[in-house]
């Protein structure tokens, strides 16, 4: 079904642009291009999104709010770097906030996505989602999510997906295609709720969902990870997420059943990972304290039960053998995913 479109007239190029391309798409149809805030109350009835644009003063967060109340989804776009133009917005409850320069066709995406849907019901068979958390620095999140998703994946359906956005490593760590990825897969799921084989890598019997590398792309969003992740909750037993250091205060964290913190036992790493235990909102996470030598195990468990208030539940040696298969496209280490295949165990 075309998504109906209403727009907030702008100096800014987003919006002529936008009418411009629905011309010739079949993906969305513009009934509105609103002046006044009149001309978008006597069509709602017709409208499924309306895109406001931050710059237009007399978009304000009442007005969001009472196009929400009336069930249309809303989409803002605001220079890019206007801070304040996207927290007003936000403020009103938008359903997602853009940038201005973001290229046409992932404006349509966006669109798409912010539409109302009837989304697919979550049953009482609905899987559980474990999230893979660290803080920046490389603490060995990937390895840990793969050991772990790969140990789960011996006893139940399992899907890995990788939603961390800075790094997305899982293709490169397992040697993948790169598509399709999550961003295919975000799509699919718009289009009928479920997660189709067609954007499923395969590792022996666990599915992988890998992350986009697409380069010049607009960032992968809260709520195409959020569509994802849903979708495929509904598909598999067990859905893992390699979150990274990305998303940690996302919306996404909502949908998390259990977390994994991975911690580097350095002293940076213990440091940096309490400031993300202090101010996680999901979840009590399982520690997994990674890369510990056998001089300063004693030390590194005091430090991090000091700091994050959490007792490691692996403890993850620093072995030479781990690294090398960290930087090439093969397996984990044996011994490194078994240590890291107990939290399946304890779950």
């Amino acid at each position: 079904m075309t998504v109906r479109v209403a727009t907030i007239l702008s100096s800014r190029d987003w919006e002529p642009n936008l009418v411009a391309y629905a011309r010739d798409s079949v993906a969305v149809r513009i009934v509105v291009r609103a002046f006044q805030p009149k001309d978008i109350e006597d069509r709602i009835d017709g409208i499924d999104v309306v895109v406001a644009g931050g710059d237009v003063s007399w978009v304000t967060p009442a007005h969001v709010r009472a196009w929400k109340a009336s069930g249309v989804g809303v989409l803002g776009v605001v220079p890019a770097g206007d801070a304040p133009g996207r927290d007003l917005l936000l403020a009103g409850g938008s359903d997602d906030v853009v940038p201005d320069t973001i290229d046409i066709g992932a404006l349509v995406q966006a669109i798409r996505f912010v539409a109302p849907e009837s989304t697919v019901a979550r049953s009482d068979t609905a899987g559980t989602v474990i999230g893979v958390i660290g803080a920046r620095g490389a603490p060995g999140c990937t390895e840990v999510a793969i050991s772990f998703a790969l140990a789960t994946a011996e006893r139940r359906s399992t899907v890995l997906i990788d939603a961390d956005v800075d790094a997305p490593s899982v293709a490169i760590r397992l040697g993948l295609a790169p598509r399709p990825d999550i961003t295919d897969a975000a799509d699919e799921v718009r289009q009928d709720g479920s997660v189709p084989q067609g954007v499923v890598h395969s590792v022996g019997s666990l599915a992988v969902i890998v992350g986009s590398h697409r380069p010049g792309e607009a960032m992968l969003r809260d709520i195409h990870i959020e569509s994802v992740v849903r979708a495929a909750r509904n598909r598999w037993r067990t859905v893992i997420v390699d979150i990274g250091a990305s998303r940690i205060a996302s919306a996404a964290v909502g949908d998390l059943d259990d977390a994994i913190l991975v911690v580097d036992a350095s002293a940076l790493g213990i440091v940096r990972a309490a400031r993300l235990a202090d101010g996680w909102m999901g979840p009590a996470p399982a520690l997994v304290l990674n890369r510990v030598t056998p001089s300063n195990r004693a030390q590194s468990v005091a430090a991090v039960r000091r700091w994050t208030g959490l007792d490691p539940a692996v403890i993850v040696p620093d072995r030479r053998s781990v690294r090398r298969a960290s930087c090439s496209a093969r397996l984990p280490e044996r011994r490194f995913a078994q240590a890291v295949g107990r939290l399946r165990d304890e779950s």
